[in-house]
């Protein structure tokens, strides 16, 4: 599936994916946002399985529906006046139920379940996608074509003048051309399996800050590993000094992992990486714990591929998300 081209009119930024030939009785999807959209961030499309949530969080979980295919992931920044996640969401409903797509589960933020809903469902990391945990939709669409069935799943989001759209699509094999690539906008030399932008440590409390989460890029996991060494890592000597000047702020470290073993082990030993930080924040660094939690979700939410060992450390970590407004 390839990105056919940006073409703005009439404050539209109108986005064909095709890569869906006639041959195969499959359509094109055309989608146009509100505003003017940068495609800033794709991979894909490759084998594999995704997770698309089917409800809220409920009862301690969000149901997932673990679909399979040939999975593709798009990143939109979209920007423009009056752009809104509910006139995003207005607009890809809308063009969606037109091409014969049944849109089967919508919420909204603290309807979807909040954090947990947001860390159940892999939607992308920043600094190409941004999630407002008081400001999200979440959308998801299905067909049936000749070809066989396909699933979206979208995400929309908002920080400060910048609406962010992370939409995974998962396809039938015959659907798919031959070599299908998609290239970020912002950065000509991305390609799939390439790693996302590490962040210097010193930068951490400004997007912590900006955007409401950063990771921990300075923390280093082996496979199946939760400790950290005894060294003062800058990252959580940051955390420490901007938790220690804002005791009035909560924040919540997210352990993630790769994708090697099963999702309940990796959901488990992420959990024990996130509680690993919190102690070494809390017992070397002085933290108050009571402005500190601890979550784990697996590999549900990589950052790069898992099929070179390059992504599957650079999906091995934590990341901070600041838990309220301060």
């Amino acid at each position: 599936m390839r990105l056919q081209g940006v073409r703005k009119f009439g404050g539209l930024a109108a986005l064909c994916l095709a890569g869906l030939c006639a041959p195969t009785g499959v359509a094109a999807l055309d989608l146009a946002f509100p505003g003017e959209a940068e495609l800033v961030l794709s991979t894909g499309p490759t084998q594999g399985q995704h997770p698309i949530a089917t409800g809220p969080f409920r009862n301690g979980q969000v149901p997932l529906a673990l679909t399979d295919g040939m999975v593709q992931t798009l990143t939109w920044q979209v920007e423009g006046e009056g752009v809104s996640t509910a006139s995003i969401l207005r607009a890809v409903n809308e063009q969606l139920e037109a091409q014969d797509y049944e849109v089967t589960f919508t919420c909204f933020a603290a309807a979807c379940g909040g954090f947990d809903f947001r860390h159940a469902v892999p939607v992308g990391q920043a600094p190409e996608m941004h999630v407002d945990l008081g400001n999200y939709q979440y959308l998801t669409a299905s067909t049936e074509r000749e070809a066989g069935a396909e699933q979206v799943a979208l995400m929309i989001s908002q920080g400060g003048a910048t609406s962010f759209v992370h939409m995974a699509r998962v396809m039938p094999a015959e659907a798919v051309e031959t070599n299908p690539v998609v290239l970020s906008s912002r950065s000509p030399d991305a390609a799939e399996g390439a790693l996302a932008p590490q962040m210097d440590p010193g930068d951490l409390v400004g997007m912590l800050t900006s955007i409401g989460s950063a990771p921990l890029d300075d923390l280093r996991f082996a496979t199946g590993a939760s400790q950290l060494s005894g060294e003062m890592y800058p990252s959580l000597v940051a955390l420490a000094a901007f938790l220690e000047a804002n005791p009035a702020r909560r924040v919540v470290l997210v352990g993630h992992t790769d994708a090697s073993g099963s999702l309940s082990g990796n959901i488990s030993l992420s959990q024990a990486r996130a509680d690993a930080v919190r102690r070494f924040l809390v017992n070397q660094l002085d933290v108050n714990p009571g402005q500190i939690e601890a979550e784990g979700i697996g590999y549900l939410s990589p950052r790069a591929s898992n099929t070179t060992s390059e992504g599957r450390e650079a999906n091995r970590r934590v990341e901070v998300v600041l838990a309220d407004a301060g």
